[in-house]
C-alpha cells in the first residue's frame, strides 16, 4: 500500500495529507498518462542529483477501497536488504494540492528507515523463502494472480478495467441473482442451484429439437398418406388413368389444394367403376381396358369395335 485512505498524519511538524477516492484517482491516472515505471531509490537519492541506483519499480497502480496500492518488482540487491529487514520503511514523494494538501501525483518513492508517515505498517511484514513478500496474508505472485484473474471478471461482466474492486464483486452478484430470476430461482439461490437449473433449460431444449423432428416426420407422414388417398379418389372418379398415378401424386405433393380443384373440375376421362382391379384381366379379343372402356362409353359391342378397327387397318384379329 502506497497511500491509505482518509487523513495521514506526518512525523515532523507539517500538516497531514488528506486522502479521498477523488486525489487516488488522480494520482492513479497520472501515473496512467505519465506511461513510465514509478522509480524507488534509497533514502531519496533521486532529489540529491547524484548517483541514485533503483531499488525497484512501480509497475502498476490500483484504487482501492482502502488505499492506493502499487505492484513492485524489486531488484535483487533491495530483495537482499528485505530479506535481513536492512530496509522496512518506505517513503512517498507526492505532489500535493497547496490549498487542500491532497495528493495529485506519485512522483517517487525511497526505501528508508526513517518514513514520514505516522504509523506505517512495515513494508515486510513477513519474508519466506525465496523473493516473496507477505502482504495481507497473499504473496505478491499470488496477488498478482489474483488481479489478473479480477481483470478478467471485470471484462466478464462489462465493467472498466479502472473499476474499483468492491464495485466489482457487487457487479457479479447482482448478475447472478438477474440469472437466477431469469431461471425462476429465489435471489439467494446458491451456484449449485444455477448450474441445475441451467442444464435442465439444456435438456428442455434438446428434448425440444426430438420433439420438432417427430413432429416434423409425422407431418411428412401424414402429408403422404393424404396424397395417396386424394389420387386414388380420382383414380376411381374416372379423373385421372393409372397411367397419371405418379403425376398426380406430385401434382398433390407441390400444390394440395391446386390438385384437389383439378379433380373436382376435370371431365371423367375413364369412366367410373371401368377401371380394372389389380390382377384382373379384361382383355377380350386384343382390346386393350382402355378401349374396352370406350366400347362401353359408346355403348359398342366390343366385335363391332373390332370390325371397325380391322377395317381401318389397325389391326387383323380373330374374335375368340
Amino acid at each position: 500500500m502506497i497511500l491509505p485512505l482518509g487523513t495521514v498524519e506526518l512525523v515532523d511538524r507539517r500538516e497531514p495529507l488528506y486522502v479521498d477516492v477523488a486525489s487516488l484517482n488522480s494520482v492513479a491516472e497520472a501515473f496512467r498518462l505519465r506511461g513510465v515505471d514509478v522509480v524507488i531509490d534509497y533514502e531519496h537519492q533521486s532529489l540529491q542529483g547524484g548517483r541514485a541506483p533503483a531499488a525497484g519499480w512501480i509497475k502498476e497502480m490500483e484504487v482501492r477501497q482502502d488505499g492506493l496500492w502499487g505492484r513492485v518488482e524489486w531488484t535483487e540487491q533491495a530483495q537482499e536488504y528485505l530479506r535481513r529487514r536492512e530496509y522496512r520503511y518506505f517513503s512517498p514523494v507526492l505532489r500535493l494540492d497547496p490549498e487542500t494538501r491532497r495528493p495529485q501525483a506519485l512522483m517517487q518513492v525511497a526505501l528508508t528507515n526513517v518514513p514520514a508517515i505516522k504509523g506505517l505498517a512495515p513494508l515486510v511484514a513477513r519474508w519466506e523463502a525465496g523473493p516473496r513478500v507477505k502482504v495481507k496474508g497473499l504473496a505478491l505472485d499470488e496477488r498478482a494472480e489474483e488481479m489478473k484473474m479480477l481483470e478478467k471478471l471485470k471484462a466478464l461482466v462489462g465493467l472498466e478495467s479502472e473499476t474499483q474492486e468492491e464495485a466489482v464483486w457487487s457487479k457479479t452478484l447482482g448478475v447472478f441473482r438477474d440469472l437466477g430470476a431469469t431461471l425462476g430461482l429465489p435471489e439467494e439461490a446458491s451456484a449449485s442451484q444455477l448450474k441445475g437449473a441451467v442444464t435442465a433449460l439444456k435438456a428442455g431444449a434438446q428434448r425440444m429439437k426430438e420433439v420438432q423432428a417427430e413432429l416434423e416426420a409425422l407431418k411428412a407422414r401424414v402429408a403422404a398418406e393424404s396424397a395417396t388417398q386424394a389420387v386414388d379418389e380420382a383414380l376411381q372418379a374416372g379423373k385421372i388413368t393409372p397411367a397419371q398415378k405418379e403425376w398426380a401424386l406430385e401434382y398433390f405433393r407441390q400444390d394440395p389444394e391446386g390438385f384437389k380443384a383439378f379433380a373436382a373440375h376435370a371431365p371423367k376421362s375413364v369412366p367410373t367403376g371401368e377401371l380394372p382391379r389389380p390382377g384382373e384381366h379384361r382383355r377380350r379379343g386384343n382390346l386393350e381396358p382402355e378401349e374396352m372402356a370406350v366400347c362401353r362409353a359408346l355403348n359398342l359391342a366390343p366385335e363391332e369395335y373390332l370390325k371397325a378397327k380391322a377395317a381401318s387397318g389397325q389391326v387383323q384379329e380373330t374374335w375368340r
